[in-house]
């Protein structure tokens, strides 16, 4: 079961690449408002078969769950249809099979553990959308 936030931006356009911007946008989000605190962001597996990246991977005491977010940021939401559209069942699948392999090298153990999606829609009426449970 998921939830969602949904929080309007007033930024000034990015600088750098859209990715990192979307990302510290993300972790912002994550830490100020939902109070979590994070433990990793771009951790990567290039070893083995499985390889690719979670986003951000942060802690919620309070709860005793570990999230993990996937980080999808878009220029043009009507053109391209938006942020979450960026995010398919492969790229979910991935993300499962990769917080497996962090539990794995992180030896951690939390009680639950809850993927969540940021997308971030910048363009006209900039907009953070925040899934929780989403993947």
């Amino acid at each position: 079961m998921s939830s969602y936030h949904r929080i309007e931006l007033a930024l000034p356009p990015p600088h750098g690449g859209l990715g990192p911007f979307g990302e510290q946008l993300a972790a912002d989000h994550l830490v100020e408002e939902d109070g979590l605190e994070l433990l990793a962001r771009n951790w990567r597996l290039a070893a083995g078969e499985l390889r690719g990246e979670l986003d951000l991977v942060a802690i919620d005491r309070a709860a005793g769950e570990l999230v993990v977010v996937e980080v999808k940021t878009r220029r043009d939401a009507d053109r391209f249809g938006g942020a979450l559209a960026a995010v398919s069942p492969r790229k979910a699948a991935r993300v499962r099979a990769l917080t497996g392999a962090f539990l794995r090298q992180a030896h951690l153990h939390t009680r639950r553990v809850r993927l969540d999606v940021v997308a971030i829609d910048l363009g006209r009426a900039p907009v953070l959308h925040h899934l929780l449970g989403a993947l």
